[in-house]
């Protein structure tokens, strides 16, 4: 997700962009707000995205979408000039904006995304799971296994013996 803010660059302390942003998000298809400011040293953005993307159920293991809202706030410097005196020494973990004026947000947002990615995606809040007794997706609150009634063969050889 780039964008080029080299005109932005040009305007005055405090100018804003505000963006509506639809598209394709690292991987996964991403829309909201977009507040690019100007300030002293480059362009402060602020993103409030919400992802969609595919999640597998940790109890029942079906495929599921699920929302993952992203909030960023992050600096991005202009490129530090060489051989100037005088500059401040880039740290690590700052974010530029190149040469060409491009503002890339990309691994923000990748690391935005893997940081609010549930620990364990459900596919609905009162998802039942995979039943112990006979395999199929979800139990029934009585307790009966909504698979079929037959026996197993692992229960079929129990009663044999």
């Amino acid at each position: 997700m780039q964008f080029n803010v080299a005109q932005l660059l040009k305007e005055p302390l405090g100018f804003q962009w505000d963006l509506a942003v639809n598209e394709e998000v690292v991987t996964e298809r991403g829309e909201g707000q977009l507040l690019l400011t100007r300030f002293n040293q480059g362009i402060w953005a602020e993103a409030f995205l919400t992802l969609e993307v595919d999640e597998v159920c940790g109890r029942c293991l079906k495929g599921s979408r699920q929302p993952i809202h992203a909030s960023i706030n992050e600096q991005f410097r202009c490129a530090p000039a060489t051989g100037r005196n005088g500059a401040p020494e880039p740290e690590d973990g700052d974010l530029f904006i190149d040469d060409a004026g491009t503002l890339d947000l990309s691994e923000v947002l990748r690391q935005h995304l893997i940081l609010n990615r549930p620990v364990k995606s459900l596919c609905h809040p009162d998802c039942n799971g995979i039943c112990s007794l006979c395999g199929g997706n979800g139990i029934d609150p009585t307790g009966a296994s909504p698979g079929n009634s037959t026996l197993t063969p692992l229960d079929q050889s129990r009663e044999r013996g």
